[in-house]
């Protein structure tokens, strides 16, 4: 008897999953901060922000598009320039600026207080919640949870992290009390194997060399610090709750 192996099939979306796909791609489109000027880009960027950090004697993650951006192996030094900025997310809740973008960073600091949750299940009143936000007081849709001390300077996360970034900040958009398409796991793997097209696995030399010992991947690093920083979900409501506090939003 000759036996054969089928090959996994690919997953097919419905009409409502598609349309919940279109929704998730759409919020990633959205998720785009402005551009300052006299910023800090690429190589040169990074540099600065590790430079900075270890004069401060933090640790900090680079996220947004320039997180993106260095996990391509092929990836040439002159492409991490295309990026707008390097923003930073910064760990300690004790750092301090000399000037707001000091450097020409993004910086993103953390801050806690408490907040009230409103949704249709019911309100959560004086919640202890910790967010970050940069100088113009844009706040980011997702939090971080640091389970091991780092030492200072500026870590790259991996690319498993970055990929968790960009699914939590389009979910933390989608308000599924009034969701008519459908948004589920299938619809998030196809998302992710979106992101995939250009978050790829491993970092260009010039990368891995420079932060040797900064590198959040079992793949760079086999200690336990890769598991450092994990990341925290916030849903819509959780965002709305902070930006009013923020006065972003209206009362």
């Amino acid at each position: 008897m000759k036996l054969t192996l089928c090959c996994n099939q690919k997953i097919k979306l419905d009409t409502k999953q598609k349309l919940g796909l279109k929704n998730l791609l759409l919020l990633e489109q959205k998720l785009k901060h402005p551009e300052y000027p006299d910023m800090k880009k690429g190589i040169n960027g990074l540099n600065t922000a590790h430079r900075i950090l270890k004069k401060y004697d933090s640790p900090g993650v680079l996220i947004g598009g320039l997180a993106e951006g260095v996990w391509n192996q092929r990836r040439k030094r002159h492409e991490l320039y295309k990026h707008k900025d390097v923003d930073v997310l910064v760990l300690d809740k004790n750092f301090k600026l000399s000037r707001k973008f000091e450097g020409g960073i993004d910086w993103w600091l953390p801050k806690e207080e408490k907040i009230t949750i409103r949704s249709d299940g019911g309100n959560k009143e004086n919640v202890s919640y910790q967010w970050w936000t940069n100088g113009n007081g844009v706040i980011l849709s997702f939090g971080v949870k640091k389970d091991y001390q780092l030492s200072p300077g500026l870590y790259i996360p991996s690319s498993e992290w970055v990929l968790s970034m960009r699914e939590a900040e389009a979910d933390a958009g989608v308000d599924y009390s009034r969701l008519d398409v459908q948004i589920d796991n299938e619809v998030f793997d196809q998302f992710r194997n979106h992101l995939k097209k250009r978050i790829k696995t491993r970092l260009p030399g010039f990368i891995k060399d420079r932060f040797k010992g900064h590198i959040l991947s079992p793949y760079y690093e086999k200690d336990n610090k890769n598991d450092a920083v994990n990341l925290i979900k916030f849903d819509l409501n959780t965002v709305i709750a902070i930006n009013k506090l923020e006065g972003i939003y209206g009362k």
